[in-house]
C-alpha cells in the first residue's frame, strides 16, 4: 500500500446509495429478529410454528411478502457496487486493486468467523467475503459480460438443485425443542457449543446453497457501477423506471400469491406458482430503482440520519446481533419463544430507531464507526484516524451526491 492510500473522506460518498443500504438494513434486522433470534432458526425454516393469535400470524405474512430476502438481495448488489469501486480507486492511485481487495476480504472474512462463531451463527460477513474473493478475477470485465456472468450464477440457483439435508417429523421436533432449551435458558459457554455445532451442520450448508445466487447479485452490482448506472443515477432515469416497472409488474403477484396460500391455504391463482421465479430478486430491483428515482440530492440531503446508518451499516448490523443475543438468549433476558411476531417487531422498531439516532451522532464525531474502523485499519495495514478534525456536522452537498459509494 502506498502512503498516499486511503478510505475516501464522507465528502466523497455516495448520500443516496448510503441511505439505500441504511433503508436496507431495517429489513435485516427485522428478519434477523423474526427468524433466527425471536425462535430457532430451524423452528422457522421448516414452519414448525406454535399457533399464534391472528395479529402476528398478519406481521408474519407481511414480512415474509415484502421483507423476506428482499434486503438481504439489496445488500448484496450494493456489495458489488462496492466492489467495483474499491477497485476504481485503487487502480486509479497506482495500487493494485486485486491485492486490496484480496487483503480487505480476508479482513472481512476474519470478522465473518468472529461474528459467526461467537455472537450469533447466522452470519452473512463470512459469505460476502467469500464471494468478494471469487469476484477479484472479474472484476476488469466490461459491464455487459458482467451482467451475463452474474445472470448465470443467478439462474443456476433457481434452476440446479442444492438439496440441503433438514431434520424431519420426530427429529426436527426434538432438535427444535433443543435449541429453544439452549437459546432460550442456557448459560453462554452452552450457547457457544451448540452455535459452533449448528453453525457447522446447519448455517454453512445453506450459506453454500445460496452463494450461486449472492456471488450473481454482486456481479450485477459490479456492473450496474461499471456501466455507468452508479455513477449518476439523475441521468437514467428511463432505465431506473424500466427496472422498477418490471419488477413490480413480475415480483408483486407472485408474492401476493404466496401470501394467499399462507394465509388461506390456497394461492389465489395456482397456476402463477413456479419455484424458478424468485419474486424476492425482482422486488429488492424494483425497491433500489424506486428509490433513486425519489431521492433526489436535495431530497438526500434531507435525511443524513439514514445515510448515517448506511455508512455506518458493518457495525450496525454486528450491534444488532449483539443486543439481539442479549435480548433473546439464556446470557441475557432469554425471550427466545416467548415474543410474538407484532412484539418482535416492535422491538426491531425500538433498536433501529436508536441506532439512526446514535449513528448520527457518532458521525458527527468521527470520521467512521468502530468496526468501519478497525476493518479499514486491518485492510490499510496501518492504524487509521478516528476523530474527526471538528466536531461540526459535516457539510453534505449536491455535489457530493453522485460522487462514490461505499462500503470503504
Amino acid at each position: 500500500m502506498t502512503a498516499q492510500w486511503r478510505p475516501a473522506p464522507p465528502s466523497q460518498r455516495h448520500q443516496n446509495i448510503d441511505i439505500i443500504r441504511g433503508l436496507a438494513l431495517f429489513g435485516v434486522l427485522m428478519i434477523n429478529l423474526w427468524a433466527s433470534f425471536r425462535v430457532p432458526m430451524l423452528e422457522n425454516i421448516l414452519h414448525h410454528y406454535p399457533q399464534t393469535s391472528p395479529l402476528n400470524h398478519a406481521v408474519d405474512l407481511l414480512l415474509v411478502g415484502f421483507l423476506d430476502f428482499k434486503a438481504l438481495t439489496m445488500f448484496s448488489f450494493l456489495f458489488g457496487v462496492g466492489i467495483a469501486i474499491q477497485f476504481e480507486r485503487a487502480t486509479a492511485r497506482d495500487v493494485s486493486g486485486r491485492v486490496f481487495l484480496m487483503r480487505r476480504f480476508l479482513c472481512l472474512l476474519a470478522l465473518g468467523m468472529v461474528h459467526m462463531f461467537l455472537i450469533w451463527n447466522g452470519d452473512i460477513l463470512c459469505l460476502y467475503a467469500i464471494c468478494g474473493l471469487l469476484l477479484i478475477p472479474f472484476v476488469s470485465l466490461p459491464w455487459s459480460v458482467l451482467t451475463l456472468i452474474g445472470a448465470g450464477f443467478i439462474a443456476l440457483q433457481e434452476f440446479a438443485s442444492f438439496p440441503l439435508d433438514f431434520p424431519s417429523g420426530a427429529t426436527a421436533i426434538a432438535e427444535i425443542a433443543r435449541a429453544r432449551a439452549v437459546y432460550g435458558s442456557g448459560s453462554a459457554l452452552t450457547i457457544l457449543n451448540y452455535r459452533v455445532d449448528e453453525a457447522i451442520s446447519l448455517v454453512i450448508p445453506i450459506l453454500l446453497s445460496v452463494l450461486p445466487r449472492t456471488l450473481g447479485l454482486m456481479f450485477w452490482g459490479l456492473a450496474a457501477w461499471r456501466g455507468g448506472m452508479f455513477r449518476a443515477p439523475s441521468a437514467h432515469p428511463r432505465r431506473f423506471a424500466l427496472v422498477l416497472i418490471i419488477g413490480l409488474a413480475v415480483g408483486t403477484p407472485i408474492t401476493v400469491n404466496e401470501i394467499s396460500k399462507e394465509a388461506t391455504g390456497s394461492a389465489l391463482l395456482p397456476w402463477l406458482h413456479t419455484p424458478h421465479i424468485d419474486a424476492s430478486l425482482w422486488l429488492a430491483m424494483a425497491y433500489v430503482s424506486g428509490l433513486l428515482l425519489w431521492l433526489t440530492p436535495q431530497r438526500a440531503l434531507r435525511l443524513p440520519r439514514l445515510a448515517a446508518m448506511g455508512r455506518m451499516a458493518l457495525t450496525n448490523y454486528l450491534v444488532q446481533s449483539i443486543v439481539l443475543g442479549i435480548i433473546f438468549f439464556g446470557y441475557g433476558f432469554g425471550q427466545l419463544g416467548r415474543t410474538g411476531s407484532a412484539g418482535g417487531v416492535g422491538i426491531g422498531l425500538a433498536i433501529y430507531l436508536l441506532q439512526l439516532q446514535l449513528s448520527r451522532w457518532w458521525l458527527i464525531r468521527y470520521q467512521f464507526g468502530p468496526f468501519e474502523w478497525l476493518w479499514r485499519s486491518l485492510t490499510y495495514g496501518r492504524r487509521q484516524p478516528l476523530l474527526r478534525e471538528s466536531s461540526a456536522p459535516e457539510s453534505l452537498s449536491a455535489h457530493n451526491h453522485d460522487r462514490s459509494t461505499g462500503p470503504r
